[in-house]
């Protein structure tokens, strides 16, 4: 008899903190959201706040023991770094993305916030190498690529201080997001279903996931 209370307490402790590791997931994903929607239309303030809390929420997700499944997806992942690199904790980014990535995968918007963020560090020889991956990934971001071949070749040779070059990346990467937005927002025939406003990778093409559903194509 005392087994079986025993057993029984454990699998309701259980079953408790199953919510709680998916409630995180969802307040980092909703305040992922809610700062997209903000910077894609240049409202940079009120944005950064929100990463702060997507950051915070997914920071505690990702240290859950067991950590909750949709946790692990390499969407949630990148989301996650990408909330990391604006709240300025440049590490974990560099962490969480690197994860997400995996040793084979070619994620461009990972490359790209692990070169943001190895800059924002100060570490020319690993944003050089992230800056070769996002280009290995063959992203079509002509914005920012245009601004990486204007900038980068000058933080090689020593005439861009690499604060300066990552400055205009940071400002490239904001407007290829918004152009993206105003060229292909909710028109889901024109772009791969991972990209999608129902997709797992939305924010690429879309100021917000569609509200008629949130579909995952990991």
């Amino acid at each position: 008899m005392r087994k079986s209370l025993i057993i029984t307490a454990i699998l309701l402790v259980s079953a408790m903190a199953l919510p709680a590791r998916a409630g995180l997931v969802n307040t980092g994903d909703r305040n992922f959201q809610r700062a997209w929607r903000v910077y894609v239309t240049r409202n940079d303030a009120r944005a950064v706040d929100y990463f702060k809390a997507s950051a915070k929420a997914y920071g505690e997700a990702l240290r859950q023991e067991p950590m909750d499944r949709t946790m692990g997806f390499q969407s949630s992942m990148v989301k996650a770094g990408i909330a990391m690199y604006f709240a300025g904790e440049y590490d974990q980014s560099i962490k969480t993305l690197t994860e997400a990535q995996g040793e084979k995968d070619k994620i461009w918007d990972a490359a790209l916030f692990i070169a943001l963020s190895e800059g924002r560090k100060g570490d020319k020889e690993a944003t050089l190498a992230a800056f070769d991956k996002f280009l290995e990934a063959n992203p079509s971001q002509r914005f920012i690529t245009t601004e990486m071949s204007r900038v980068l070749p000058g933080v090689k040779d020593g005439t861009v201080k690499l604060s300066d070059a990552i400055d205009s990346i940071e400002q490239a990467t904001q407007h290829q997001f918004v152009q993206n937005v105003l060229r292909y927002n909710n028109r889901n025939g024109m772009i791969p279903a991972t990209e999608t406003c129902n997709g797992a990778y939305w924010w690429r093409y879309n100021s917000a996931p569609c509200s008629g559903g949130f579909l995952r194509y990991e």
